[in-house]
């Protein structure tokens, strides 16, 4: 069995602070049986581009599942386990933004080739992709999508 590692993603401005790495562990404590978390601190790319580098954190042979630190837990979340790379479907988002939403993702195994393919010219996608990774993965990258297994509030 593989073990499971949970990413998140912790830079500023809009987080940065440790009270968000509590405060999912906490969520997470009874509802996922999980091996490690990996938490990225550091701002590299800025804003929401940081967290394609949870791609390139996740190159073992692990169960991977990244969450946004703004996201409640009410209950068990071993079914967002995936073993191909699957995101969101944004049911309640506008069409004219992406169809997809990367607040909870999970795959298993390397998938690297997303960060790499960003970091060919992270500077060139920032700019054709201005609404996030969301809009990058949507447009470049093979992805499935879970059914809807959350709310947007």
């Amino acid at each position: 069995m593989l073990s499971t590692e949970v990413i998140l993603v912790n830079t500023p401005p809009a987080y940065g602070e440790q009270k968000w790495i509590d405060n999912i562990q906490y969520m997470l404590d009874g509802n996922l049986e999980f091996d490690s978390i990996r938490v990225i601190n550091d701002v590299q790319l800025g804003g929401v581009y940081d967290k394609i580098r949870v791609f390139s954190a996740g190159r073992e042979d692990k169960q991977y599942l990244y969450l946004d630190l703004d996201l409640v837990i009410k209950g068990n979340i071993s079914h967002l386990l995936r073993k191909d790379f699957t995101l969101l479907h944004a049911w309640w988002r506008d069409p004219f933004h992406t169809p997809l939403n990367s607040s909870i993702m999970s795959w298993q195994g390397d998938y690297s080739h997303i960060y790499d393919k960003f970091m060919e010219d992270p500077d060139y996608y920032m700019v054709k992709y201005h609404k996030g990774i969301d809009e990058f993965i949507f447009k470049e990258i093979q992805y499935n999508t879970y059914d809807k297994v959350c709310d947007s509030y």
